[in-house]
């Protein structure tokens, strides 16, 4: 009777709770390509507002190492209209760079880095949407158990954009509702599975802007 209620209880006890999410909190957080583009990018509009070759240099090397291919996904709802996908183009910065450099002796610095031949970039994925004041779109995207999975969102400047992400079962993975218009996340899932990513314009005026994954 004894190995009969113990062998009940085991066939009743889940070996995971239901609402543990899909998340493996003992892996070691290592940001990749995505979180070195949104580094670039907020590089590169600092050394921009303040016309410092150095720090447009700076940002140009980063951004030669990674490359946004356009994916074909679509957000629910689907936007009335998609933008255009932009990226910065490091050549073009380097000539930003080399335009501010009168009296900073950089000269030989930048020629350099233009002479380099760029690394093999890696590639991210990206796509480009739009919304309005107060409208909200959900991405579904899968992620690999066991491989750090990266998502950004990065606007074009307009709105506040906020991002959710949570798990197939609703268990929350990432939140970020913070007063700009780009937001990271990064997390090692424990199985393969979807994943909603909930993007929110919580400003006064329409944005663009891209869901850039690795």
């Amino acid at each position: 009777m004894l190995r009969l209620t113990l062998a009940l209880i085991l066939l009743a006890t889940p070996a995971w709770p239901e609402d543990k999410p899909n998340l493996d909190p003992t892996a070691a957080a290592t940001p990749g390509a995505v979180a070195l583009y949104l580094s670039a990018n907020a590089l590169y509009a600092l050394g921009t507002a303040a016309d410092d070759p150095l720090v447009i240099l700076t940002a140009a090397k980063m951004l030669r190492g990674v490359a946004l291919i356009a994916a074909d996904r679509n957000p629910d709802p689907a936007p009335e209209t998609v933008s255009a996908l932009t990226q910065p183009d490091p050549a073009a910065m380097l000539a930003t760079a080399r335009a501010l450099n009168v009296d900073s002796g950089l000269t030989d610095l930048i020629n350099a880095t233009a002479a380099e031949t760029p690394p093999q970039p890696k590639s991210l994925r990206a796509t480009a949407a739009q919304l309005k004041p107060g409208q909200s779109q959900v991405w579904t995207l899968q992620f690999y158990g066991g491989t750090y999975a990266e998502l950004a969102i990065l606007g074009a400047g307009q709105g506040n954009l906020d991002l959710s992400v949570t798990d197939a079962k609703g268990n929350p993975i990432c939140l970020d509702n913070g007063n700009a218009g780009t937001a990271y996340c990064g997390f090692v899932p424990r199985d393969n599975g979807d994943f909603a990513v909930t993007v929110i314009n919580s400003g006064q005026s329409p944005d663009t802007y891209q869901l850039i994954t690795n």
